[in-house]
This record gives structure tokens, sequence and C-alpha cells, in this order.
């Protein structure tokens, strides 16, 4: 009978199963990504059987698995298994993901979190929060997520819901959020927010201004990554909708900072891409905003570890949890 000393860290997006699989010093072994069936866990989960099989001992059984983590969009409550709201995974929402993951890999322990508390502790362990105990991160996505570990730990929350940072309010007169709501971070930030402020600019500006001819060219296919584009290239009002957006990302770092106190913030996610044209103005709000002296200049990094940050993150979760026993 084959070791069991393998553990498969998994991160489950709208489109994308991302993993990978680590020896027990978190060493990578493998890696990869299988498209998700967002109408069917099963499905995905067959999906990422088949690839896996071969680095984890050959299915059926998977003789070399000690541990399995899943980082998933959505609520995810690590307790009992179960996956709440998820916008993206439609079919996936108000079910028991444990079971139904158990079903494809039977008798694997299996440890569940948040796909950005994934991230944030991959970040934590492997990437650009290692050495640190007090940790936040905001993911700018196609909307904005959070995560925050204190003294070494996730903090999940009563009803695992905590970290929601993309919905902080910083102005209840601002724009709407996806979420319903109005003046919300991610509203701001993240990049539907992005692109929709974009596209209110150009319909205002001369139609031959560089901005307004980017949206006429792209339509429906405009992202953050074309906009930083031009933005890079001096284009002034591009370049003023990214420092909008890093001046209210600093007024949402500076409420952390006050309420926390950590040891840095990591920004990541696809917005963050940007570098300074976010990050610069984000990092001159903070101070002016910081109370206590000494965390006015609190470390405001870039994340390092990628997409696969979360699948790290799983996998290090899963570890944690078998020598737990």
């Amino acid at each position: 009978m084959e070791k069991k000393d393998l553990f498969l860290g998994v991160d489950t997006g709208g489109t994308g199963v991302k993993f990978v699989v680590t020896d027990r010093s978190g060493a990578r072994v493998s890696s990869g990504e299988v498209s998700t069936d967002p109408r069917s866990i099963r499905e995905s989960m067959e999906r990422l059987a088949g690839a896996v099989a071969a680095p984890l001992g050959g299915a059926p059984g998977f003789p070399r698995l000690a541990g399995l983590g899943m980082a998933c969009a959505g609520i995810v409550n690590s307790a009992s298994g179960f996956l709440g709201r998820s916008p993206n995974l439609l079919g996936w929402q108000d079910t028991n993901l444990a079971a139904e993951i158990g079903v494809v890999f039977p008798g694997i322990p299996i440890a569940l979190v948040n796909d950005v508390n994934g991230a944030l502790y991959g970040e934590f362990q492997e990437g650009a929060g290692r050495g640190s105990r007090n940790l936040v991160m905001i993911a700018l996505g196609t909307g904005v997520g959070g995560g925050v570990i204190v003294d070494g730990a996730l903090v999940l929350g009563t009803h695992f819901g905590a970290g929601e940072i993309g919905h902080m309010v910083l102005d209840p007169d601002g724009p709407t959020c996806t979420c319903g709501g109005r003046g919300c971070l991610e509203a701001w930030a993240g990049s539907t927010g992005l692109v929709r402020r974009a596209r209110e600019v150009a319909e205002a500006a001369d139609p031959e201004s560089p901005l307004a001819r980017l949206v006429a060219s792209h339509r429906a296919s405009l992202n953050t990554f074309e906009m930083a584009g031009l933005a890079q290239k001096g284009d002034p009002a591009t370049t003023e909708i990214f420092h909008t957006a890093g001046r209210r990302l600093g007024q949402a770092v500076g409420n952390i900072v006050n309420l926390l106190d950590p040891d840095c913030v990591i920004i990541g996610g696809g917005v963050a891409q940007a570098g300074d044209l976010i990050l610069g103005p984000c990092r001159e709000a903070v101070p002016g905003l910081v109370l206590a002296a000494e965390a006015k200049n609190v470390p405001v990094v870039p994340a390092k570890l990628g997409p696969l940050a979360a699948s790290v993150g799983a996998a290090c979760l899963a570890r944690e949890a078998e020598q737990a026993g």
C-alpha cells in the first residue's frame, strides 16, 4: 500500500478549477486547471479527479492523497461543509459541498474555505505575508473580496461571512454596487465598477478622445487591462479613473488599519496588475486616515503567488488539518 503523503489544494471559480498537489513539506508536485461546470459540483469534481489521478497514485481511491483543501467562491461554512450564496456557481450554492466532493474523493479528509481566505492563507504561508502574524488581503477582481488573519489564524466570523471588505460602504451616496447597495469599495475598485466608470466618462467626452475611442472599439469586451495600458501611455481621463479607485482603496485600507492594526495589507487580484496606477494613490491616502503614529506607514504590498494563491492556501490548510488529527 502506498504511503499517504500528498495533499491536493483546489481553487474553484466560475470558469476554472485550479489545483496544486504538494508533499508534506509544501513542495509542489503538480499543478494545473480544468474547466468548471457551474451547474454541477459532481461533474467538476470528476474532471478534477481525472486531472490529478496520476500524481496521486491513480484512481480509484487516490492512495497517496492524505487530504484535500478547497477554496471556493461564495459563503463557505468551514465547519458544516455547506456552500451558501455563490453568484458565479449557481448550481453549487445552498449545497453540502463537502459531501459532494466526498462522493468523488471518498474517505479523504476535506478542508473548506472561501476563495479569498484561501488566497490570503497561501500568501501568509508562502507569499507576500510570510513572516507576519496579522494580515489583511483585498482582492480586486470582477468584484472585491477580502480576508483577515489575526495572530496567525483566519478570521471566519460567527456566520462564516467575515472579511467582506469589498462591501465596506465608503460613501452612502456613491455608485450602485452589484450587491444592491451604494458606495461600496467594490463599486469603485472592482473591474465591473472601473469599466462602468470608463463608459460614463467616455460618453461625456470628445468622441475622438483616447478613452472614448478605446470604449467604442472594444464595446462589451472592454477590460481593466486595456484601460491600464491607455493610462500608462499618459491618458489623463483613464489615469484619473484608476487614481480615484486607488484613493477609495486607501480609504478602505485606512479604516482596516484603524480597526485591526495589521503587519501589512496585501492587494491581489487582476485589477491590482495596474500597479502604481492604483497602489500609488492608495498608499498616499492611508497615512492621513490612520490614528496610531506607528501604523501610518503600514506596508501595502502586492500579492506574490498569482493565480495559484488560493490553491496553495487550500493545500496548506489540508496539511494542517491532517497534522491536527
